[in-house]
């Protein structure tokens, strides 16, 4: 599903648009003049339909997220996937209890025969890192700890807009996703809602749910307000 001139949305689970396996979060793909890169790998339970990218930059460590990310490293030898450095260790050695996939296997959200496959090539991504694709595509990762320990959003620069790859941080509506989680931290979400509003973003394309093509931060500033009244924005769990 072509979005802008260089995203397109390669896979999308029963919690956005059915166009791939149910559990896969929205994976896309950023292409610029020279490279592409992928934004978050899926549950990893089907092959994603692309080409090689030339990087993969996992937005966090939950499963429908980065639980392809093993599968890319087996198809792809060599390709580089990144993640935030608290995941990095978690998603290596698929760890299912370090990312909650035992809590989502609890709640139902995950089957009980699911497995997050290890993924040993897996390496840090670091706060404020660029990501030059060619003709002007920047992507550069923004440390935004809160609905998870090591959870990173990938801010798009182009000649022409920018946008705000969110994972599971932000959502349409400045909505959230709080869960019962060891590193599901309020502290930490709330002030990377606050940090993030203070972004240039024409769109907004979080991990799932509906996508915005423009004045995208106003989704950003009802987040940031909310929270500056001392209360929690809406939570999508």
């Amino acid at each position: 599903m072509r979005l802008t001139d260089h995203v397109t949305l390669v896979a999308s689970g029963a919690a956005g648009f059915d166009l791939s396996d149910p559990l896969d979060c929205h994976v896309y793909l950023v292409r610029g003049e020279r490279h592409r890169a992928l934004i978050d790998a899926g549950a990893g339970r089907a092959p994603l339909n692309i080409a090689r990218p030339d990087v993969v930059l996992l937005t966090h460590g939950h499963a429908d997220h980065a639980g392809g990310a093993a599968a890319l490293a087996r198809r792809w030898p060599g390709l580089p996937i990144l993640a935030g450095a608290r995941a990095v260790p978690w998603i290596a050695a698929g760890d299912e209890r370090a990312l909650s996939v035992d809590r989502g296997k609890a709640a139902g959200v995950y089957p009980a025969d699911y497995a997050f496959a290890p993924c040993p090539e897996v390496g840090a991504v670091a706060d404020g890192e660029e990501f030059d694709l060619g003709g002007g595509v920047v992507l550069r990762a923004v440390a935004t700890p809160g609905h998870a320990d090591g959870h990173v959003c990938y801010h798009l620069r182009t000649p022409r807009y920018r946008a705000l790859f969110s994972g599971d941080c932000i959502f349409t509506q400045g909505r959230i996703s709080l869960q019962n989680l060891h590193d599901c931290r309020v502290p930490e979400y709330t002030a990377s809602l606050t940090s993030l509003a203070a972004l240039d973003v024409d769109a907004l394309f979080p991990g799932h749910h509906e996508v915005s093509l423009a004045r995208a931060r106003r989704h950003l500033a009802a987040a940031r307000d909310t929270v500056a009244r001392g209360l929690l924005p809406r939570s999508t769990t």
